[in-house]
């Protein structure tokens, strides 16, 4: 399990290629979500999500020699563009494998920074395993977009600048895909206040993490099913498991209208606007399932806003 001080050494060593987002107090929202309303909001991060976090600590840490071989990663979209991106920064070639689906925003994006793309099937798995067949034939280091340990660190470095705006908060929500991300968000916080609550939501058409907390062990999906598009995932990863057993409170899972409000009213109201997948802690709220006090100081983390532009004009 990564621990806190892989968290200190990412945010040092990502520092000069990521912003510190800020932290958005929105009073607007407290009443309907029932506590004090917090937003970390990472579509103002560079690729429009947070996953440049992981993908610059990851390729970072990569010797002359990995770096010369170049990379690969698989991705719905938003780790496709943080790897593409740090990539480019770095003068490193990157392959990235994406789904057949793939979000247009992404996919464009991902293109936009040099990488070349691979499409491969619809499933998580179904990525995995052409990007090892890739990182096998053509001598490339994998960047897996959650299952490796500087990626989730590269991402706990939100957790570290929420608790650096506001030492107060009481509690963070976080959308739960592949899970590298609330992994590295709780390591971080619980690392620095062990009484902070960690919530993550998942969609109710691909609920893996909650499956594997009832069923005591990682479990794999027949299929999924959600607007949602950055948590398609269809297994839990063991390592990512295991830090969310130990560290985060309780998982929620919430339907694709819950989701559609959701980013309804962030708009509205926090004049966000976030993708599906970042809009689940904010549905959690809103429906009344997060188990908050109107007291609570609430950071809802917010991480992308990489939308297909018809299904958020279908949504507005």
């Amino acid at each position: 399990m990564i621990t806190l001080n892989d968290v200190l050494e990412a945010k040092k060593r990502i520092a000069p290629y990521v912003i510190h987002t800020p932290l958005l107090r929105v009073p607007a929202m407290d009443e309907m979500c029932g506590c004090k309303v917090y937003i970390k909001p990472e579509n103002l991060q560079k690729t429009g999500s947070f996953k440049l976090r992981g993908a610059a600590n990851a390729m970072l840490a990569l010797s002359e020699e990995e770096k010369a071989r170049g990379v690969v990663a698989c991705s719905s979209g938003n780790h496709a563009q943080g790897v593409a991106c740090a990539a480019k920064l770095l003068g490193v070639s990157a392959v990235i494998v994406m789904p057949e689906n793939a979000n247009p925003a992404k996919l464009e994006g991902t293109k936009g920074y040099g990488a070349e793309v691979v499409l491969a099937g619809l499933l998580g798995s179904e990525r995995d395993k052409k990007a090892q067949e890739i990182a096998e034939t053509q001598g490339r280091t994998m960047i897996h977009p959650y299952a490796d340990d500087f990626v989730k660190a590269g991402q706990g470095t939100m957790g570290l600048e929420i608790l650096e705006d506001e030492p107060g908060m009481d509690v963070i929500v976080t959308p739960i895909g592949g899970g590298g991300m609330i992994s590295g968000i709780a390591t971080a916080a619980k690392g620095i206040k062990p009484g902070i609550r960690i919530f993550g939501t998942e969609p109710m058409g691909a609920p893996r993490y909650r499956l594997s907390r009832e069923a005591k062990k990682p479990v794999t999906l027949s299929h999924v099913d959600t607007i949602a598009d950055g948590t398609r995932t269809d297994h839990a990863d063991p390592g990512n498991y295991a830090i969310i057993e130990c560290l985060v409170d309780d998982l929620i899972s919430v339907t694709d209208e819950e989701i559609r409000l959701a980013m309804n009213r962030t708009i509205r109201f926090a004049k966000i606007v976030a993708e599906p997948s970042s809009s689940m802690p904010i549905a959690a709220a809103l429906a009344g399932k997060l188990p908050v006090k109107p007291e609570d100081k609430v950071c809802f983390v917010v991480s992308g806003g990489n939308n297909d532009m018809a299904l958020l004009k279908e949504i507005l």
